[in-house]
């Protein structure tokens, strides 16, 4: 049982509004400058392959490193093709340049090859027409160093050095070991994705099935007594922690740089913490109170109902990225902004530092957050007011779509909005917090095993 205490907080309007009314415009600024910054920073050639380009550079090497399994061997003639098309920049289209070198269409190349930009793209442009042409002249090893690293030592990098030692008359083996040694465990890595995927979107529709025919009694959902205002307070003092915990302590890790892979733990778990603090202090209730109502009874059906709910969620996602194509960005990753920084993860201690705030500590904060206070806040009101049905069906819309508008990823809201609506069903169905908090863990350490494997 929770502890005796006082009622939950009903600020007084007199102050609460404008309070609220100064958040707004507060986080209307911050939000303004962070997306300025952020345009800014992706208008800027990059100096180097990007996500997209290192996942493009795994799917055109897989067919040559997979040549002996005849059934997973793709056409070699129109694979940069199916890529040429999509919103690829700078040295992006540089990796297509050499794939289109290796398969023989040399003024494709030769275009693709001009997007690379700055003096190091001048560098990449001699070495294709010297490797693929027989142009121009070779370049230094410090020169061939440059580009391969700007293509990413992937496989379109060690290759593209492999042609240009052939042409000078050197010995390529070593150097075409080491593109196939990149590639080979990306291409594997690549068809048990595909088959992954195929099962659990099967898995998916099966569990759709199971939901329609085996109809769960209604679960008790816990029951936060704060008023409007103090909600809004609430949601709105978090969210300004967020965007201000990060500047913070990227502030305080400036003289300390061996401690930068600490950065994303520190920042997520400071406004994470705070986000709590706030929320135990709204209802007046410890740590302790807030797990027992958000995870009561046994554990395992919930955790074993998850593992359902997982499979649902990538069904869910699956169908409303197909739906929605026409009308997204061609070619661009739907969580392109945690990939990107997944991607760029390196260091034993930055890898498992990543890892634990992207699958264990998001998950728990923000399930508690989304799951088990928005939505059960939103859906005693609403049902109160349409009837238990439509109100709580549409608390889980709203309260899904308010966790994917909370990431501010334009590209990523219809996968993280479906994923939210998804998870908000799981625990209505379970009454027990563990199951979101499941599926959404094993979704971000899905994503970071993949960037991990693939990139």
């Amino acid at each position: 049982m929770d502890r005796p205490g006082r009622a939950p907080w009903n600020p007084d309007r007199t102050w609460a509004d404008p309070l609220i009314l100064t958040l707004l415009l507060l986080l209307a600024v911050v939000s303004a400058a962070g997306t300025r910054g952020r345009s800014r920073a992706a208008a800027k050639p990059a100096e180097r392959v990007q996500l997209q380009g290192m996942l493009a550079d795994a799917a055109l090497a897989s067919p040559r490193v997979l040549s002996t399994w005849t059934a997973l061997a793709a056409p070699q003639g129109r694979g940069v093709e199916a890529f040429v098309d999509r919103d690829l920049q700078g040295w992006d289209r540089a990796v297509l340049a050499v794939h289109a070198g290796e398969r023989g269409e040399l003024d494709l190349a030769a275009d693709l090859a001009g997007a690379a930009p700055g003096e190091v793209g001048d560098l990449f442009r001699a070495h294709l027409a010297w490797a693929y042409r027989g142009q121009g002249t070779p370049l230094s090893r410090i020169d061939a160093a440059r580009v391969r690293r700007a293509l990413g030592e992937g496989y379109a990098g060690w290759i593209l050095e492999a042609r240009a030692a052939a042409r000078a008359g050197g010995d390529p083996a070593p150097l075409e070991a080491k593109a196939a040694a990149w590639a080979a465990p990306r291409a594997l890595g690549l068809v048990a994705a595909g088959l992954g995927m195929g099962l659990l979107f099967l898995a998916g529709l099966a569990f759709i099935a199971f939901l329609a025919l085996f109809r769960a009694r209604p679960s008790p959902h816990p029951r936060f007594g704060m008023s409007g205002r103090a909600l809004v307070i609430v949601l709105l003092a978090w969210f300004a922690t967020h965007l201000l915990t990060g500047q913070v302590i990227n502030l305080l890790l400036l003289p300390l740089p061996f401690l930068r892979p600490l950065f994303l733990p520190l920042s997520y778990g400071a406004h994470a913490a705070l986000g709590l603090a706030y929320l135990c202090w709204a209802e007046d209730l410890t740590p302790a109170d807030l797990a027992r109502r958000l995870a009561p009874g046994r554990h395992g059906r919930a955790l074993l109902s998850g593992l359902g709910f997982l499979a649902l969620a990538f069904t869910a996602v699956a169908a409303a990225n197909i739906a929605l194509a026409p009308v997204m960005p061609h070619g661009q990753p739907p969580q392109k902004e945690l990939m990107e920084m997944l991607a760029r993860t390196r260091g034993p201690l930055a890898v498992a530092m990543t890892f634990l705030t992207v699958a264990v500590a998001a998950p728990v904060f923000e399930e508690v957050l989304f799951r088990g206070f928005l939505l059960p806040w939103l859906g005693e009101r609403l049902a109160a007011r349409m009837g238990p049905r439509a109100g709580w069906h549409l608390a889980v819309v709203v309260s899904g779509l308010a966790f994917g508008a909370m990431h501010m990823q334009p590209l990523g809201m219809p996968t993280l909005g479906t994923l939210g609506i998804v998870l908000g069903m799981a625990y209505l169905r379970t009454g027990n917090l563990l199951t979101s908090i499941l599926v959404h863990g094993l979704w971000n350490g899905g994503i970071f095993l993949a960037m991990r494997l693939l990139v």
